[in-house]
């Protein structure tokens, strides 16, 4: 913003396209003087990391703000440099160096104080990523530690990215992801209280997603997505279903169509269908893919399964 000629341009400028539109935030100056606020995005995924370096002033959230939000998100602050306070959820806070700060940017803040100009690293959450993780911990902490335990862990792992961001390579932007929602919820775990109808509720909801996946085996395009329409859950929580049972919703979608393959080719009545007829009635649209699956599951090829179980025809 040091193009823009007056304090009171930047400041507006910092106030109307950053605060407002990013964060859902009013914000007022409590000084004078030149106002140099950076922010440097970058997308990870559906995550927005954001390294900030923010003079003081003060902000808040009332239902207007929330109101002119196109998307409402979480924000994790992990502070580097300055002191912070405010009340948020009437709850009053202070945060310095090292500390994580987790808002939620469709409920009223009271106020965020920059009482000394801020270094920050910051996460923009979408809701959908982590909101029923976060819900199920009926969470009540504003600040955790950054230096301890799983807080350690999560700034440790916003500062790597921060650093390697701009040079990782598309196909693992998800899983970068996916890790910061883990690592950002579990920092915020320890005050949560344990539902004891959670574990029954995620076994109803593997079964019928497993049950999903065998009656449609056949599509090709059969994806993580539809299984969460299907359920009417969020893509992550589908993602967190399967990944409890060892196994990724792709490895779990490819097992459940190798054995289909497997019963299909061992099946005498079925003896007179191609194998490639049989790959591609089960979702399998590549064969060589197909081929090599096959023998890294069962030590060998379908026409081997086959000849031993069904003879010459």
């Amino acid at each position: 913003m040091g193009d823009l000629a007056t304090p009171a341009e930047q400041f507006a400028f910092w106030r109307e396209i950053v605060c407002e539109t990013w964060f859902g935030l009013w914000a007022e100056r409590t000084g004078s003087g030149p106002f140099q606020a950076t922010i440097e995005l970058h997308g990870i995924s559906d995550v927005q990391m954001a390294r900030a370096h923010l003079p003081e002033h003060r902000m808040g959230r009332s239902g207007s703000e929330i109101a002119r939000l196109s998307q409402t998100a979480y924000c994790l602050h992990h502070l580097h440099e300055g002191a912070v306070h405010g009340v948020y959820r009437g709850v009053e806070y202070e945060a310095g160096p090292g500390d994580l700060l987790l808002f939620d940017t469709a409920e009223q803040c009271d106020s965020f104080v920059i009482s000394q100009p801020v270094k920050a690293t910051i996460l923009h959450v979408p809701r959908h990523l982590i909101d029923e993780q976060l819900t199920a911990l009926n969470r009540t902490q504003v600040r955790v530690n950054g230096h301890d335990g799983v807080g350690a862990l999560l700034t440790g792992y916003m500062a790597l990215l921060s650093q390697t961001v701009s040079t990782l390579p598309s196909e693992a932007m998800s899983t970068a992801s996916s890790v910061l929602c883990d690592l950002a919820v579990a920092a915020f775990r320890p005050t949560a209280p344990v539902d004891p109808d959670q574990s029954g509720i995620r076994h109803v909801r593997l079964t019928a997603a497993r049950q999903f996946i065998t009656n449609n085996l056949a599509d090709p395009e059969l994806s993580i997505g539809k299984v969460a329409a299907h359920l009417k859950v969020s893509r992550r929580y589908v993602q967190k279903l399967f990944e409890g049972t060892g196994s990724t919703f792709s490895e779990t979608l490819v097992s459940a169509r190798l054995d289909a393959c497997y019963r299909a080719l061992t099946d005498s009545w079925q003896s007179r269908r191609t194998i490639a007829e049989i790959a591609f009635a089960h979702g399998f649209n590549d064969l060589s893919w197909f081929h090599r699956c096959y023998k890294q599951r069962w030590s060998e090829t379908p026409g081997d399964t086959r000849a031993r179980t069904c003879g010459p025809y």
